[in-house]
């Protein structure tokens, strides 16, 4: 098979002519990327005209603030280095999930099956008997109470003299006073003094130590458990800690921008929304004054390479 000649073989002129001929293709697709960023170009003008008669009016008020031109270079100014810090806050963003992964698999290696399973059997038993003997606690307490009902009712006078009505009395008085007076603490307290009087209460502890000779002690948590339940938590507050460096990405504050921070935000909600396309069924993308409107349209390119890096 003859081989192609090589440009060493060609006259001057030939050579031209065959390099011309190799290039077409390129200069052709590159003439055509000219002529379709010249159609997107007329197309956004004819668009940026038509959505002019979509605008509605804003109402301006201590959340909505009117885009000026003064506002505008402020606030795209301090969006411009936010998205100069936007990897640094990536980059922190990742360094916190990683870390609640890691804690999260130190928990799971710290928790041991068995010892959890024995422990959430001895406490539901546990549960049951104290639930059973705080019962007994309230119906005997419950008893005590008609009974010195009925002796006040049999013999009044006798009854008065009775140190342990006396000291119902006086602890059913307080309880009133602090209730009048909206003092919940004090009502509370004499309460559960007035409970003990019958023997009832409705503290844990105090519950805890009637229950003990019957249930014996409350189970103690194992080692592992606790261990593992407290790098979960730990991990629960670092994947907090993830979730507000992220959601700090968005927008800027407001002490930066010369704004609130319900004022900025709102600010970068408007001008996002409307980046993103204006639709009659959206009217945060529609609602601009002409001034506004016309401003962000001249501002486009910019506006858009500093919310989101690309023009």
């Amino acid at each position: 098979m003859r081989a192609f000649p090589t440009h060493r073989r060609l006259t001057p002129y030939a050579f031209a002519l065959f390099v011309a001929l190799l290039a077409q293709p390129a200069q052709a697709q590159f003439g055509g990327l000219i002529k379709r960023a010249t159609e997107r170009r007329v197309e956004q003008k004819v668009d940026d005209q038509a959505n002019v008669a979509m605008l509605i009016p804003p109402t301006f008020d201590g959340t909505t603030l009117e885009i000026t031109t003064a506002r505008l270079d402020v606030y795209q100014a301090a969006m411009e280095k936010r998205r100069a810090q936007a990897g640094q806050n990536r980059a922190a963003v990742e360094a916190l999930q990683r870390r609640a992964i890691a804690t999260r698999d130190s928990a799971h290696a710290a928790d041991k099956p068995g010892e959890r399973d024995t422990y959430e059997r001895s406490t539901g038993r546990y549960s049951d008997c104290r639930n059973t003997v705080r019962s007994e606690m309230e119906k005997a307490a419950e008893e005590k109470s008609k009974a010195m009902m009925m002796q006040m009712q049999a013999n009044p006078m006798a009854a008065q003299n009775d140190p342990k009505v006396k000291e119902m009395m006086a602890l059913m008085q307080e309880m009133a006073a602090a209730q009048q007076r909206g003092d919940t603490a004090t009502a509370q307290r004499a309460i559960a003094r007035l409970q003990s009087t019958f023997g009832a209460t409705s503290d844990s502890a105090g519950i805890d130590k009637g229950a003990a000779p019957k249930c014996g002690a409350r189970p103690s948590k194992p080692v592992s458990m606790a261990r593992s339940e407290a790098l979960n938590a730990r991990a629960d507050s670092i994947d907090s800690a993830s979730r507000a460096q992220s959601a700090g990405g968005n927008g800027v504050k407001g002490v930066d921008v010369g704004m609130t921070d319900v004022q900025a935000r709102m600010f970068w909600e408007r001008i996002q929304s409307w980046l993103s396309g204006m639709r009659k069924d959206a009217p945060i993308t529609v609602t601009f004054t002409r001034p506004e409107y016309d401003l962000l349209v001249s501002r486009r390119a910019a506006l858009r390479k500093a919310f989101s890096g690309s023009e």
